[in-house]
């Protein structure tokens, strides 16, 4: 049977192991938003109003608005 420091390392290891696969995922997903001329704020603020249809945490939503915010300055100059 496997002690629950085993079980804990399995775990964080198949953690990491999903982070960065969805990090590549991420990557790819941003570089095809990109090749049809979405920026990062666009997709920011397909989250942001995502997360408030379904009724996500306001406070992450606050953050994801005040991005898009700083973002459209920086993207409008590329």
């Amino acid at each position: 049977m496997m002690h629950d420091d085993e079980k804990n390392s399995i775990s964080d290891a198949l953690r990491e192991a999903r982070r960065d696969g969805l990090s590549v995922f991420v990557e790819e997903f941003i570089s095809l938003l990109a090749q049809e001329k979405f920026s990062l704020a666009d997709l920011l603020q397909a989250i942001a109003s995502w997360l408030y249809r379904t009724k996500g945490n306001v406070e992450v939503i606050k953050h994801l608005e005040d991005a898009v915010i700083k973002l459209s300055p920086i993207q409008g100059k590329e």
